[in-house]
């Protein structure tokens, strides 16, 4: 018969057990890449084109900084935090190359707003004559004075170059998670949970928020790990093209995993089921694979994905001028995946080849037509980026 204080040492001795099986693990992990890709759009290297005036490119030089931190409770639930920082273009810079009143406003012709400015060099004020692009006596004063309310009442000291809010500061963005992941021997592992991301779309701040569901599917788990993934937007992202519905289906497998260098292979096929709520198209997203080599805490990836249907980014949610731009290019189809080229949409060269085409003796319809074939290239079908970084665990 065991005594009653035997029964209180053997009870105190399971809950120290439970309590140390209880434990929380900590996960860092920082990476440096020169893209920074997600469901097939490249974020930071499509933006850094726009800055910097450069075509749209499968290899790109937009150095981003990824840190991830993980914790994990025993008991299956975990958070994390994952953050994209951009390492270049910054700072906004002027990328539309035009003389205007304020950023992203019309071009001014100099020669007529100075010709008006001197034929009346006792009239202090100039009024914006948007027709023409020059100030003149046309506009209404009354009017309150404000670039955006009323352009036509703007100082005439105002007209200069100006930079776009273009900086790659604005795609700076945070990943918050909160999950729930259960394991089975029978029907394989189950995680559920929600995140948000956080940052500056454009030149106003976004969030949005995914609820998911993944299934780790029991057959073939330590050779493949085939897993599925579900995620559900709550409210369509209008301004980025992000999809309201998102699946996937992965498989890879960790080779040498007991060495001290080893490598891991993945494979994912994402569909996405409504691209935006304008476009509405659905389809075979993207096939993006992983080789990434570890050695110890350190590791270095390549990485790839492939876009199978391009019209899903043929759009001017993803592939946008400037945001504050009074002139759009014209997206003629959605469907011949093609889009404007910022190397060909600003500047002298771009200025000349689209007077040329407005002294044409020809209809609208084939000025904008020609305009639209000069200016635009094909979206790249094909993404590569590579990423250096290190793992540490608390």
């Amino acid at each position: 018969m065991v005594s009653p204080k035997n029964k209180e040492s053997v009870q105190g001795e399971k809950e120290d057990i439970e309590k140390e099986e209880e434990t929380i693990s900590i996960e860092v992990t920082h990476e440096i890449t020169n893209d920074f890709v997600w469901r097939g759009q490249s974020f930071s290297g499509d933006y850094i084109s726009r800055r910097d005036n450069l075509p749209y490119k499968s290899i790109s030089e937009a150095y981003t900084y990824v840190p991830v931190a993980r914790i994990t409770h025993t008991n299956g639930f975990f958070f994390e935090l994952e953050a994209n920082i951009a390492l270049k273009g910054r700072g906004d810079r002027d990328s539309d190359q035009r003389i205007q009143s304020y950023p992203g406003g019309n071009e001014i012709d100099i020669n007529r707003w100075t010709g008006k400015f001197l034929t009346n060099p006792n009239d202090n004020i100039n009024f914006y004559d948007p027709s023409n692009a020059v100030y003149s006596e046309n506009c209404n004063p009354s009017l309150a004075n404000d670039p955006f309310a009323n352009p036509c009442a703007i100082n005439p000291t105002q007209i200069k170059t100006y930079s776009e809010r273009n900086g790659l500061g604005r795609t700076d963005g945070l990943f918050t998670t909160f999950a729930y992941e259960m394991e089975t021997r029978r029907f394989g592992t189950f995680t559920v949970g929600s995140w948000w991301y956080f940052k500056k779309n454009r030149s106003s701040k976004n969030t949005w928020n995914e609820y998911f569901i993944w299934w780790e599917l029991p057959w073939f788990k330590q050779s493949l790990n085939p897993t599925i993934q579900s995620f559900k937007q709550t409210s369509a992202n209008t301004q980025a093209g992000y999809s309201s519905q998102y699946s996937s289906f992965s498989i890879g497998h960790h080779f040498l995993k007991e060495k001290e260098v080893s490598f891991e292979w993945t494979t994912s096929f994402g569909y996405v089921w409504v691209n935006n709520p304008d476009s509405q198209k659905s389809g075979l997203n993207d096939i993006t694979s992983t080789i990434k080599f570890l050695w110890n805490q350190y590791f270095f990836s390549l990485n790839h994905a492939h876009r199978p249907e391009i019209d899903l980014y043929d759009n001017d949610k993803i592939y946008f001028v400037n945001s504050e731009s009074n002139l759009p290019l014209t997206n003629l189809s959605e469907r011949d995946g093609m889009t404007s080229d910022p190397s060909k949409t600003f500047g002298i060269q771009s200025d000349l080849i689209s007077g040329a085409i407005n002294q044409l003796d020809t209809s609208d319809l084939i000025q904008v037509w020609a305009k639209n074939r000069l200016q635009s290239q094909m979206i790249p079908r094909n993404l590569f980026w590579v990423g250096i970084g290190m793992t540490q665990t608390f």
